[in-house]
């Protein structure tokens, strides 16, 4: 029998010890996923190239072997104020802390910059099992008017094998219906003015790469740079200036909270967000703004945005 593309099952679990398989399970960790999409083996070569008094392939070395898996997570809360997120695992791997505050909420997801989790990662496709070991990720926020905030996860990981085992059964009922973008669900605000929000991006810029050396085979965390865009209805000189902000590359604070229950609300805030290089486009008729996003910490550093859930 053929195996049946749409039948997948995505698991993820925080790692207690650097690629290790802390064996994700049906009943916890089964992730809601959208556009999924893997990598099964992606080989680093060295090419061979003996001098030979004649033509064609001699055949490359393998170097090392990785995996990539790439899909998106609706962003809704945790269906309580003070609880982690499902998809939390998959925030910590993206090289974030996580912080819950008792009772009240929020959970906040903030970035770091050493201490750094890994997960272990299995894809069920079909009778086919793949397994990611000391997976780290790059994530991005994606909020378009209309349409559901979708978390954009990039992982890379250590190749743990392919198998036949057959489909697990997850149990998603942790997950929350997410809402869409729009008037009534979403609040946004940018350098103070609560501007009509046509699309927001925001990428957290994890610098992720695999390294394979004698005694040490690692996906490691380097570096970070988080940018974005934004995309709003044109105003006027008098009801924001934001070309002055831009040219005097003054630094503002951006803000939104997407939903209204407790329990299923994402909250993003950035303090210090310069925007750049406006750009004007016309969609629907309608005269708008998009202008790039340099989101910057404070001195004290690991804070240029927070993801929050309550």
């Amino acid at each position: 029998m053929p195996i049946k593309a749409r039948r997948k099952v995505v698991f993820s679990k925080v790692e207690a010890t650097y690629g290790v398989d802390p064996v994700p399970v049906a009943a916890t960790d089964a992730l809601l996923v959208r556009a999924f999409s893997c990598v099964p083996v992606e080989l680093q070569y060295e090419e061979r190239d003996p001098a030979l008094p004649f033509f064609g392939n001699q055949g490359q070395i393998k170097a090392g072997e990785f995996m990539r898996m790439e899909y998106d997570i609706e962003a809704a809360g945790a269906g309580a104020v003070d609880s982690a997120p499902k998809y939390g695992s998959c925030l910590k791997g993206a090289v974030l802390s996580e912080t819950i505050t008792p009772a009240t909420g929020p959970v906040t997801y903030a970035p770091i910059s050493s201490g750094e989790q890994s997960c272990t990662q299995y894809f069920y496709w079909d009778g086919l099992l793949h397994k990611m070991l000391g997976a780290r990720a790059e994530v991005s926020l994606r909020m378009r008017k209309g349409q559901v905030p979708l978390f954009h996860f990039t992982w890379t990981g250590l190749y743990g094998g392919i198998s036949d085992v057959a489909l697990a059964s997850p149990t998603l009922t942790g997950f929350q219906k997410p809402l869409a973008v729009n008037k009534a669900n979403t609040t946004f605000s940018l350098h103070g003015y609560a501007a009509p929000l046509e699309e927001l991006t925001i990428d957290l810029g994890n610098e992720i790469n695999y390294r394979n050396l004698p005694n040490s085979e690692t996906v490691n965390f380097v570096g970070r740079k988080t940018l974005g865009s934004v995309t709003i209805e044109l105003p006027l000189i008098a009801t924001k200036d934001f070309f002055t902000i831009v040219r005097n590359a003054t630094l503002g604070a951006l803000a939104s909270v997407h939903g209204t229950a407790a329990g299923n609300k994402v909250l993003i805030d950035a303090a210090n967000v310069q925007l750049t290089n406006p750009r004007y486009s016309e969609p629907d008729g309608i005269a708008m703004l998009q202008m790039g996003l340099e989101i910057q910490p404070s001195g004290a550093g690991n804070d240029e945005v927070t993801f929050k859930t309550q």
